[in-house]
């Protein structure tokens, strides 16, 4: 069976088919033209606003030659204007908007040196003395210090700080890895049939270990410098942050307060968390400690950085986004979109904040001793969510279309780079996305996103605020969505996450394409239940091919390479090579008429959170009545282990001309010879073992070798060195 791209009847229009020359030349072609600008407008971090814009004098503001394009347009001028920003760090304390009246611009800086930036520089650092260092019993070496300025009547706060633009640690315990819980505890759970509870929130402890928090002398904590204190805990796919309330030696319990568990997700034994922002903690060089009592930051210096020309930089409190382009949204979804054609090219954009959400520390229902004042910052408390999905973006782009970055830079920020919602025809282009809060791009969520498109990207360093938070989220209501040609690496949770409906709910995620992409250091052991590519709902059309995923790995279970979750339906996954995984190269949890073909699945390796247990190559979760996948013409390569996981034997699932081959011994597939599961389920007639002479697997050189037995099953070779950014 062939998956053809879904077309919806009554919402495409002549306006779409106006639009097939544009897509068919590309986004990447049209805005690489030189073009003539209808006037020009200079900005520089030297500027003065009453200047008139012109090269020799400049605006200083972004907001002023935003206006002073408004004021050509009003005169009657048409045509695409320009505005030229300087080198220099251009201070953001609130967002740059643009809307339909802004429509048709560049705005285009100098590649390295242009930086809008939402921090600010904490200055008056200074070696502490011998005396004050004895409150830091395990810090050897030096330490600096810096009084905290006063912002609306209380000290600055932060709880993310980039030292010589790059992300400081805050005091962790431990330094490394995570602790396990002994047992979790809430007074009132949540009802797990209506998954609902009476109370906004509960009482919640984590026993630990005997032993595990010794160290750390929590007992002897003063209230007043425990309230800046957190502990994260991982679940699965989830992350809660809650502030320390308390810590009982007698029971060697951490107190905390908050909403309940999700009863689907709650806190187990078998979680692990970390605690943040402790004193006791503060034992290494490269991590900072706040003393909110004391007024004041902490910081340990690394080899070679110097106090004389070490730079801090913080966010500006609430800060979260940068640029907002906002459009009117429009009556119906084939009409065109109102705001259009604007393009940030050589921009970096850096150092926004995670604030505190407001209704996430009102439904903890913390005394206003611990929280202060929620309408200032404080120290948060973060729900949990799957994809970190409560958070925004640096740069979110609205009911709008043909809005592109191109050749930019989103890089040390508290939350998501970039999000489109109700677009069409939006890119982002050679752009890099580096040290993210959460994770690097979103589009959709709203009424419709029509032809999208991430091409030729970086994403990395993700997670490290939200580490549940995804390299690239589609969620619902999305068409035509190209994610191609990117390196996604160093994520704790899933690489690309594609729709957002459970199960057969008439999900609304078409024709996307996850193509020719890198795909690699995923989960890194911190997450669970996670994909390279993982995919949700209906998706007719979708495709996953040609992409290179290896290196993830799970705390628990599901480091899958390919995992379509709940009720995905309709999505072809080909081409892809996959290696390197923990519980399986490939997973579907349920689903419908998927096809997975000409892949090489290689090496699913022992998680060590399960031990004992064998490997499984590809798995199928659930038995369900239909047909749930066909599995065709690939390759599957394994050293350890077997071939079939879960249910994989017994679903409703077509096995046809595939290469098993088991390089450590003997392939099986349920406690059977390929020969016997084939005569007693009647799959896979047409497959075969043999060894499919990969040039080198050991050196993860998966070409074939002349003579491979690769032919005899259909396979066609692909040329998998093409996934990734292009050069």
């Amino acid at each position: 069976m062939e998956l053809h791209c879904y077309k919806r009847i009554g919402i495409r229009s002549l306006f779409l088919i106006a639009l097939v020359l544009f897509t068919l030349t590309g986004l990447k072609t049209r805005f690489s033209l030189a073009e003539e600008y209808s006037g020009t407008f200079y900005v520089a971090v030297n500027g003065n606003d009453d200047n008139p814009g012109s090269a020799e004098l400049p605006f200083a503001s972004l907001e002023r030659a935003r206006d002073a394009i408004r004021s050509e347009r009003l005169l009657g001028k048409t045509g695409v204007f320009c505005v030229q920003l300087a080198p220099g760090k251009y201070v953001r304390t609130e967002p740059f908007e643009l809307s339909d009246a802004d429509s048709h611009t560049r705005y285009i800086g100098v590649e390295g040196e242009t930086i809008l930036s939402a921090g600010r520089e904490i200055s008056g650092w200074e070696v502490v003395t011998a005396e004050q260092k004895k409150d830091f019993p395990n810090a050897d070496g030096e330490i600096w210090r810096a009084e905290l300025p006063i912002v609306d009547g209380v000290p600055l706060f932060f709880e993310q700080m980039f030292v010589n633009e790059e992300r400081a640690v805050r005091s962790r315990f431990p330094n490394e890895g995570f602790l396990r819980p002994d047992s979790v505890w809430e007074e009132f759970s949540m009802d797990a049939s209506t998954r609902r509870s009476d109370k906004k929130s509960t009482p919640q402890e984590i026993r630990a270990k005997q032993g595990d928090l010794d160290e750390l002398h929590l007992e002897e904590i003063p209230a007043a410098e425990l309230r800046f204190s957190q502990f994260v805990i991982h679940h699965h796919w989830d992350t809660t942050r809650r502030i320390l309330l308390g810590y009982d030696k007698a029971s060697n319990t951490l107190k905390a307060q908050g909403s309940p568990m999700k009863s689907w997700n709650p806190w187990r034994n078998t979680s692990m968390y970390y605690l943040e922002n402790l004193r006791s903690s503060f034992d290494v060089p490269g991590e900072w400690f706040y003393a909110g009592a004391e007024g004041c930051v902490y910081y340990r210096p690394k080899p070679g950085e110097k106090l004389e020309t070490a730079s801090f930089i913080v966010p500006i409190s609430g800060v979260n986004r940068m640029v907002i382009v906002a459009g009117t949204p429009t009556s119906s979804l084939e009409e065109s979109k109102s705001t259009k054609d604007i393009r940030f090219e050589k921009i970096k954009f850096a150092h926004t904040d995670a604030p505190r959400r407001d209704y996430m520390m009102k439904a903890s229902e913390l005394d206003v001793s611990i929280t202060g004042d929620l309408t200032k910052p404080g120290p948060s408390q973060f729900e949990p969510a799957q994809s970190a999905a409560f958070t925004t973006a640096v740069i979110t782009v609205d009911n709008s279309e043909r809005v592109v970055l191109q050749d930019c830079e989103i890089a040390h920020i508290g939350e998501y780079g970039l999000w489109f919602q109700n677009c069409r025809d939006c890119a982002a282009i050679n752009t890099n996305f580096i040290d993210l809060g959460a994770g690097a791009v979103r589009i959709g969520g709203g009424a419709l996103d029509l032809r999208n498109k991430i091409e030729n990207c970086v994403m990395t360093q993700g997670g490290r605020f939200f580490a549940s938070a995804t390299g690239v989220w589609i969620g619902q209501n999305t068409e035509e969505i190209a994610i191609l040609h990117n390196d996604i690496n160093d994520f704790y949770y899933t690489g690309v996450s594609v729709g957002w409906v459970w199960g057969y709910q008439g999900g609304h995620a078409f024709c996307n394409r996850i193509e020719f992409n890198k795909i690699w250091k995923i989960g890194q052991g911190q997450m669970s239940d996670m994909g390279g590519v993982y995919t949700l709902g209906t998706s007719t059309g979708t495709r996953v091919c040609n992409n290179v995923i290896f290196d993830v790995s799970s705390y628990a279970y599901g480091g899958w390479g390919l995992y379509p979750d709940e009720g995905s339906e309709g999505i072809l996954f080909e081409n892809n090579l996959v290696y390197d995984t923990t519980d399986g190269s490939f997973h579907q949890h349920y689903g419908k008429d998927n096809i997975v073909r000409n892949n090489i699945l290689a090496r699913s390796n022992i998680n060590p959170a399960n031990a004992g247990k064998e490997p499984h190559q590809l798995a199928i979760t659930r038995v369900e009545e239909h047909l749930s996948c066909t599995f065709e013409s690939n390759i599957i390569y394994w050293k350890e282990g077997v071939a079939l996981g879960y249910n994989a034997d017994n679903a409703k699932a077509i096995y046809s001309k595939n290469l098993w081959f088991n390089a450590g011994g003997e392939a099986t597939f349920s406690g059977k010879s390929h020969d016997e599961w084939v005569k007693e389920t009647g799959k896979d007639s047409d497959g075969m073992v043999a060894d499919p002479l990969f040039v080198d697997p050991d050196a993860n050189d998966f070409r074939l070798k002349p003579g491979s037995p690769a032919e005899k099953i259909g396979f066609v070779p692909f040329d998998y060195s093409q996934a990734g950014v292009v050069e």
